[in-house]
């Protein structure tokens, strides 16, 4: 009876309150069956993709072993997530690299256009398991279909994609990824690296060689030490005319600190007197990494230069060189700057601590 009361009374007020008051109680009601929906929707999920995950790992460690199965089965869409994971995880291994009996398995469950699909159009988790996928895979067909992903505005699409076509044609994808990497800041240097020093470095070094070169000041430092990396015998020269012409002093410093050829310290001597200190500095630790006892006279003057690092750089430099703590404490008995006996005496210090 309350209930009809409330109802059919004739204050609108509690009328109102009562449809309120059901309506919540109803709304929460259908939340809570919806949660309810979701949470076992999605255990069902991730047991299925365990199922997978713990299916695949067997025949694909199986297959790594050239152990294929006489009938394979086929590669459902609930399970590519599951598949995904073992394949990628697998060629991390030493032995699951560029391994024949894997890549038999994928060809035969005809793996890659499912693969394709999902690097395509799929959530952007499982895109890049994809494209990892594909890079392992090395299908020459998907070459095409990964290439416009280079262009994707997510730095990780992209940068695994670049990583994906090097891995399936370096000779063909170099061409295309290298001005991605002049012009991508984006890219993390490390992701660069990785994938250049997974390449063959006779494939990679001269068109790097080439774009290193045409690079302004402020993207060539990163395409010196991509290329220093890769091959320093191919750096060199690039280096070596870099430090021939004038140039930003941020990359100059750069090819100071990444050169290895001997053969250009002439340019490197000429650097210890130059205006910008931080030049100076690393002029002399390249000194003092590639130099002779016959250069430690032109460091010395470093020893009381205005700027604490390049005292100090100068005073490794010759420590170095000279090999010899205690030719070392006669160097500083001679300076009469009281700059180069401090920042020696600190050498000298480190030394005998580092003996001891």
């Amino acid at each position: 009876m309350r209930l009809f009361d409330l109802l059919y009374s004739s204050d609108p007020r509690v009328v109102f309150a009562f449809w309120v008051g059901l309506s919540m109680s109803l709304a929460s009601l259908v939340l809570f069956v919806a949660v309810l929906v979701l949470r076992q929707l999605a255990q069902r999920r991730e047991r299925q993709h365990l199922q997978a995950v713990a299916r695949w790992r067997t025949l694909l460690t199986e297959a790594m072993r050239d152990h294929l199965p006489a009938h394979l089965p086929t590669l459902p869409e609930r399970e590519i997530t599951g598949f995904m994971e073992v394949w990628n995880e697998l060629h991390e291994l030493p032995e699951g690299q560029d391994n024949p009996g894997m890549r038999q398995l994928a060809w035969e469950i005809g793996a890659a256009p499912k693969l394709e699909k999902i690097a395509l159009t799929g959530r952007f988790h499982d895109r890049v398991m994809a494209i990892i996928a594909l890079g392992h895979l090395r299908s020459v067909s998907s070459f095409s279909r990964i290439e416009p992903l280079l262009d994707d505005p997510s730095p990780i699409i992209s940068l695994s994609a670049a990583r994906a076509l090097m891995r399936i044609d370096a000779a063909r994808a170099v061409e295309r990824v290298m001005p991605k990497i002049e012009s991508r800041l984006d890219w993390v240097d490390g992701g660069v690296a990785q994938i250049l020093s997974e390449a063959d470095a006779a494939v990679v070094q001269g068109p790097l060689s080439g774009a290193t070169l045409r690079a302004n000041d402020e993207i060539a430092p990163r395409m010196v030490r991509f290329l220093a990396d890769v091959s320093p015998e191919a750096a060199a020269p690039v280096i070596r005319k870099i430090l021939s012409e004038s140039h930003d002093d941020h990359l100059i410093s750069t090819c100071l600190q990444v050169m290895t050829d001997p053969a250009d310290l002439d340019k490197v001597r000429a650097l210890l007197a130059h205006p910008r200190w931080h030049v100076r500095m690393h002029a002399a630790s390249a000194l003092g990494r590639l130099g002779s006892a016959s250069d430690v006279e032109a460091l010395l003057p470093l020893l009381g230069d205005t700027q604490w690092w390049v005292r100090y750089r100068a005073a490794q430099a010759i420590a170095h060189l000279l090999r010899d703590v205690d030719v070392l404490a006669r160097v500083r008995e001679r300076q009469q700057d009281r700059y180069a006996r401090d920042i020696l005496t600190q050498v000298i210090a480190e030394q005998t601590l580092e003996a001891a």
